[in-house]
């Protein structure tokens, strides 16, 4: 009597190439969590961060510039990191940011030098803009149409959602065994690198004989400046809230913290149902939603007063703006020739926090015009002319040709 074996060489070959793929999608999807643990790490512990280098200096504005720092890295890491992907390659890219991501950033558990606190710090931000560069251009060269949509999707909603699970880490890592303890969690990086060495295969060059300078990167200044100032829109709420409660009276840190919650919470949704609302709505129309989504959110805040208003208008926001992370990164790798998509992902992140940084600039004359209520409401207005404008290309678009 034959013994048939359990499972066939094919079967087994199959199931080690789905685990593969699996493990892949997981580092690919990695890059937002590691952006957003630049800044939630540190954020429950920036009073004890404060005090330990303050030494009679002012203490809050060291702490601040130790969470922000990471900003400076990504702005300017960005292109260096796209420049790297297109000579050395996107597998090398990864690998180099991966550690250097998980070494500044577990240093914090050591370092009591403040200037090298601050070396760590902006170096942290240029190894996440290389893992954040890498797996993009990842995912540009390898999937296409909705599958790209999709990932791309899942891989913003994984960066609000991680967001959220490591500021409560944090909190409690930093309240069980001091400020210090935190910084353990971007050890995370070398986990994920051993993942990545298992499963991101070698990859061709992006551009193989190519130097177009930055010619290449010229046609794709409307794409840059709409994501500088969308990004600015959508940091209203990260930026702007605050104010705007602490204006009503409400100061209270954890009535603050549970209504900007609802944004991050709602922004993960929209970046998850993104990849399936493109390819019913088309560009134009999924854009059209985002502003609109925004619009909504941010009028909520501006004519609605107290809490509930504020989270409910966070609510509404937060699907905006979830959905608009992806559809300008999608919209990006749509319009970069291959010869220089390593650059033009880097300079994508550069114009995301020079939207960040932008924010204050333009907000706060229209605060002094307007009120704080009114700055949202104005911003709103904005939001509003952009989804007419998309809705009437959509339109377009759509519009069946008739034949003559």
């Amino acid at each position: 009597m034959t013994r048939v074996a359990a499972t066939s060489p094919v079967t087994a070959l199959t199931l080690a190439a789905r685990t593969r793929e699996a493990v892949m999608l997981i580092v690919l999807l990695s890059s937002g969590p590691f952006m957003a643990l630049m800044f939630v790490v540190v954020a429950p512990v920036l009073s004890s961060l404060a005090a330990h280098f303050g030494h009679g200096r002012d203490g809050a504005l060291i702490a601040q510039m130790i969470m922000t720092l990471p900003s400076i890295g990504v702005i300017l890491g960005g292109p260096a990191t796209g420049w790297l992907v297109e000579r050395a390659g996107i597998r090398y890219t990864m690998f180099l940011s991966l550690i250097a991501y998980s070494v500044a950033g577990s240093l914090g558990m050591a370092l009591d030098h403040l200037w090298l606190m601050f070396a760590m710090r902006f170096l942290l931000g240029s190894s996440a803009a290389g893992i954040a560069t890498s797996t993009m251009a990842f995912i540009g060269q390898y999937y296409r149409d909705d599958t790209r949509q999709r990932i791309l999707g899942y891989q913003s909603a994984a960066g609000a959602g991680s967001g959220l699970l490591a500021l409560l880490a944090a909190g409690g890592m930093g309240e069980a065994a001091g400020w210090r303890a935190p910084f353990a969690l971007y050890l995370l990086g070398a986990v994920v690198l051993m993942m990545a060495l298992y499963s991101v295969p070698r990859a061709a060059p992006l551009a193989p004989q190519a130097k177009q300078g930055f010619a290449g990167l010229l046609p794709l200044w409307p794409v840059y400046l709409l994501i500088v100032l969308v990004f600015s829109a959508i940091f209203m709420s990260a930026v702007q809230l605050a104010f705007l409660l602490a204006d009503e009276g409400i100061t209270s840190p954890a009535v603050q913290s549970w209504v900007l919650a609802t944004s991050s919470a709602c922004s993960a949704a929209g970046a998850w149902a993104y990849g399936h609302v493109r390819p019913r709505l088309g560009s134009y129309g999924t854009f059209a939603l985002c502003l609109g989504l925004l619009s909504g959110g941010l009028a909520a805040i501006g004519f609605g007063h107290g809490a509930v208003a504020a989270a409910v208008g966070s609510a509404i926001a937060g699907l905006g703006s979830g959905a608009a992370g992806p559809y300008v990164a999608g919209t990006l790798l749509d319009r970069a020739p291959a010869e220089v998509r390593g650059r033009a992902v880097g300079f994508m992140y550069t114009a995301i926090y020079l939207g960040d940084f932008a924010n204050p600039l333009i907000v706060t004359p229209v605060r002094a015009w307007f009120g704080i209520h009114g700055a949202f409401i104005a911003v709103s207005a904005a939001l509003a002319a952009g989804a007419i404008w998309a809705t009437g290309r959509h339109i377009l678009v759509s519009r069946p040709r008739v034949s003559s």
